[in-house]
């Protein structure tokens, strides 16, 4: 093992020692471990909900146990924030791949609407939004979580506005309407569209609840 690990660091960390080698490998494997498991709590909490969540679930979840949990993110609260955010920086990638890399302003914004109500249609456990779920159950009286997602809604405003704004310039949106105001519209319509996907309603209706929306804003 030591022989390999200094075969693989020779090149690049000539210049270290076998333990200072060791302490970046063993980071590095840390670091791996922190984002999986914080993926696998992502889930449990986006399944359960905050307080219905028990330790005993995160631990099957994660495989980790319950000193490692304590040790790693410190508490139950602390590794919640972690598994938020993280589901924040997959929401946004997602949603700024979509926006950017189309042909036309419209065409991602539609692109984008579509995959989401799509995605959240096709849960077969019907989990909704964790966005919107932490929302109605965490932000009335957790300070921490309901500044966490009121500046993510408000980012995601502001890439909708700029989004619609571009459409506006092009021709694609109407201009009779501020792109801020009907960012919102937008935002406000999604957030009920994958709220909805909790219950019975099919993909179909979803989707077409997005094309409506789509001839709104041109």
């Amino acid at each position: 093992m030591r022989k390999l690990l200094t075969n693989w660091f020779l090149i690049c960390y000539s210049d270290l020692s076998w333990e200072a080698t060791l302490v970046f490998v063993m980071a590095r494997l840390r670091e791996f471990d922190t984002e999986v498991a914080l993926d696998a709590a992502m889930q449990a909490f986006w399944l359960r909900g905050y307080e219905a969540t028990s330790l005993a679930d995160l631990m099957a979840a994660t495989g980790l146990k319950k000193g490692s949990i304590y040790k790693a993110f410190n508490d139950k609260h602390s590794l919640f924030m972690l598994a938020l955010r993280q589901y924040l920086e997959q929401i946004n990638a997602f949603n700024r791949q979509y926006l950017e890399d189309a042909t036309s302003p419209k065409a991602g914004l539609a692109e984008m609407l579509h995959a989401v109500v799509s995605q959240r249609g096709n849960d077969k456990d019907r989990r909704g939004c964790f966005i919107v779920n932490s929302l109605v159950e965490l932000a009335p009286h957790d300070e921490a979580v309901k500044a966490l997602l009121e500046g993510q809604l408000s980012y995601m405003q502001t890439m909708l506005t700029q989004a619609i704004a571009k459409g506006q310039s092009s021709g694609e949106f109407r201009t009779d309407i501020p792109a801020k105001d009907l960012s919102l519209i937008v935002l406000n319509l999604l957030q009920g569209l994958v709220t909805r996907s909790k219950g019975s309603v099919s993909v179909a209706v979803l989707q077409q609840q997005v094309d409506t929306l789509l001839k709104l804003l041109t």
